[in-house]
């Protein structure tokens, strides 16, 4: 590669094109949603080794969620484990949804260490929708960081 391929890359990526080889890990940088913290207040990551069982808890809060925007749950029972702007979209959808959808499949992947993405594909009598989150393991939890209901 030349120098101008180079600078012209360099423009356009962040980080290095070579990931280091010393066998560091990529390590999960929190979502803020452009909040900023005071020094000492920063969401810290947690290892998925010290949070509980990703398969139960995703399963538990998707069910909950669907609750939620039934109107069968109260919106502050998810509260500890979802972000505030996450928050405040579920609670735009509150109502939205007449009948209760059944859950036909969940995919989980692990993008990152710390991380799960999560997409749920819902039956609706004759339509199908996805509901979809991210996870973040910080400050001892899961907390849902991204959500949509397409």
């Amino acid at each position: 590669m030349n120098q101008i391929d180079q600078e012209f890359l360099d423009f356009f990526i962040d980080t290095p094109i070579n990931p280091p080889r010393n066998g560091s890990r990529l390590l999960l940088k929190p979502t803020t949603h452009g909040e900023n913290f005071d020094i000492g207040f920063a969401p810290i990551p947690t290892s998925p080794n010290e949070l509980p069982e990703p398969e139960r808890f995703t399963l538990a809060y998707i069910v909950s969620v669907i609750e939620v925007i039934l109107g069968k749950r109260q919106l502050r029972q998810i509260a500890r484990n979802t972000h505030r702007f996450v928050y405040d979209s579920i609670s735009n959808r509150i109502g939205t949804l007449s009948d209760p959808p059944k859950i036909q499949r969940i995919h989980r992947s692990y993008p990152i260490e710390g991380a799960i993405e999560v997409v749920t594909t819902l039956r609706f009598k004759t339509r199908i929708r996805a509901l979809v989150f991210r996870f973040e393991g910080v400050d001892g939890r899961w907390l849902c960081t991204e959500f949509d209901l397409l």
